[in-house]
């Protein structure tokens, strides 16, 4: 894909008027991120416990969820918390569930096995938990639906909560509560929180009804867990999300759970200074691979135990299973670059898509956004994992996977996901198919033009300026989707020295100068030909490159491309 890249218009003199009390440079990344006023930009700035967590009773059904949560605590019931697997739902239903001991319940934390059970609710766990003696469910990041299983947990005499972040079909279950910002009918003013945030939500609106002698302020100390799943799940760090993200962030470094602080001790990471990056690239690909690999309830586990001695066990099983899936990734990515340059039929510009019964479904969507990357087409991957169908995921840059999905017509068993991701259900005998259909839907909605990628700078630096700027950024932090890191443009710097590093010399590390002034840049799992202009010893370049830190706590730059 070929990309364009612009410097920013920059803020007009009434905005810089307006913003006069902070630095130019702020003003200026402010005004990139629409905050144009006095107020705003504080409230961005400085996110407020009280002043950005919204009544939770504006979502429907909470009061009627709020409610049943206090008989069962009065009544020392037995309820069951089933939560997804992933980086927001495991965190969100150890949260909840820690939550719900407290106050008098008697809980099950069920986590469905990603392979065996697949996402969701299922039939055969609802009965295992009416014969156990459960009288109450509430789900975490998954139900919305759950049409059917609903009506099978009705008739079980399960009563349903539903706490959801995911949009609505036409008809919702029949649940007992059903919580989602995105309902149609929903008056809640912000509708992009995670599922652990409707989870910590249903949380608030207890514990407004009563507080079960838990001390003021006892539901803050739960935001570790919920900004984990907030940063995790790369859901918009505006509004409450932000403000979600940042006080999980407070929480988080202060290091309170075991298993927590014994992996950020694995990862040499100081939990004083972690940050959403240690989050996104070091602790939820963990928790994510024990659903990939293992079984989800390994992390949960990590992030429940009060013990140090198991919280050290469990961060080693983690990590093993995490370079495990490391490992696997990487084979299949070999194997499916193999074929594509054996393979005349994947030739071209049209999706790519391919399979093998022995590809493991969890890490495709891995594979699938590593050929992606590289090739700059769509790609649709499918394994096995028990069960007659098959299962995949897909990537794309330029078309909408859902639409070319469903353009590809009745091929597909089940599909969904968002603009740029989704996943997928083909039959054994019908998977043959798939690639002209979906190369023919391709043809039909792509609009024929070579795609253009509109890349926003947000300014042009001078290296020397490079340790000034990272100070002004703090404030913008934490960055994330709907307030990315700010992307500069260093023109003309020369490049001193080129080297690789890492275990297997992975990465790239580029010794940038200009004026006497010299800074690091690196860019991980590169090359010199990954970039528009190969950079050479000695020669001169224009680098696009986000600021931050390096371990030692100075400035370097994360290299995006040489120009």
């Amino acid at each position: 894909m070929r990309k364009i890249y612009r410097v920013r218009e920059g803020a007009s003199a009434n905005v810089h008027a307006e913003l006069a009390e902070h630095p130019e440079l702020l003003r200026e990344l402010l005004f990139a991120r629409g905050i144009t006023d006095r107020e705003n930009a504080r409230r961005f700035l400085s996110p407020s416990y009280e002043g950005d967590s919204h009544n939770p009773f504006l979502l429907p059904d909470m009061d009627t969820a709020a409610l049943r949560v206090r008989r069962a605590a009065h009544a020392n019931e037995l309820v069951c918390v089933w939560s997804d697997y992933d980086c927001d739902g495991v965190p969100g239903g150890v949260m909840l569930s820690e939550f719900l001991r407290e106050i008098g319940c008697r809980v099950r934390h069920y986590i469905p096995h990603r392979h065996e059970e697949g996402y969701g609710l299922n039939a055969d766990g609802l009965r295992e938990l009416a014969r156990e003696g459960v009288t109450l469910v509430i789900t975490v990041d998954l139900g919305i639906s759950e049409v059917e299983h609903a009506l099978l947990a009705r008739e079980l005499g399960l009563d349903l909560i539903i706490t959801d972040h995911h949009l609505p079909p036409p008809s919702l279950p029949e649940a007992l509560a059903v919580l989602d910002p995105h309902r149609t009918d929903s008056p809640y003013p912000y509708r992009d929180l995670c599922g652990a945030g409707v989870a910590w939500k249903l949380v608030q609106a207890v514990l407004a009804r009563e507080r079960f002698g838990l001390p003021e302020g006892r539901e803050k100390w739960f935001l570790d867990l919920v900004g984990l799943a907030t940063l995790a799940d790369m859901v918009p760090l505006t509004g409450e999300n932000r403000m979600l993200a940042s006080y999980g962030l407070i929480v988080l470094r202060l290091a309170r759970r075991p298993g927590l602080r014994a992996l950020l001790s694995l990862l040499r990471i100081d939990p004083r200074s972690l940050t959403e990056d240690d989050v996104t690239f070091m602790i939820s690909p963990r928790i994510n691979a024990a659903s990939r690999m293992d079984h989800p309830e390994t992390a949960a586990r990590l992030l429940a135990t009060h013990s140090a001695e198991e919280g050290a066990e469990f961060a080693r099983t983690l990590n093993r299973i995490n370079d495990e899936r490391k490992g696997l990734v990487a084979s299949t990515v070999k194997e499916a670059r193999h074929r594509l340059r054996e393979d005349a039929s994947l030739a071209g510009d049209g999706p790519i898509v391919m399979g093998s019964p022995k590809w493991r479904p969890g890490v495709l969507g891995l594979v699938a956004n590593a050929l992606r990357e590289s090739e700059g087409r769509p790609v649709f991957l499918w394994g096995r994992e028990g069960g007659e169908s098959l299962k995949g995921s897909c990537r794309s840059d330029d078309v909408n996977v859902v639409e070319l999905m469903r353009a590809a017509g009745d091929v597909l068993l089940q599909f969904g996901g968002h603009e740029f991701s989704g996943g997928f259900t083909v039959a054994d005998e019908r998977v043959h198919e798939l690639l002209p259909r979906l190369a023919s839907a391709y043809e039909r909605l792509r609009t024929g033009a070579p795609p253009v990628r509109d890349i926003a700078l947000d300014r042009e630096l001078a290296l020397a300026d490079a340790e000034r700027t990272l100070s002004h950024l703090q404030g913008l932090t934490p960055f994330g989707e709907g307030n990315k890191k700010p992307l500069f443009l260093f023109p003309g710097v020369s490049v001193s020295r080129i080297r690789t590093f890492g275990k297997n010399g992975d990465h790239l590390e580029l010794i940038l100068s200009k004026n006497e002034a010299e800074i690091s840049g690196v860019s991980f799992f590169s090359t010199p030909d990954s970039f528009e202009k190969p950079p050479q010893e000695g020669a001169r370049a224009d680098v696009v490159a986000h600021l931050e830190r390096d371990f030692r706590g100075r400035a370097r730059l994360r290299v995006v491309d040489v120009i």
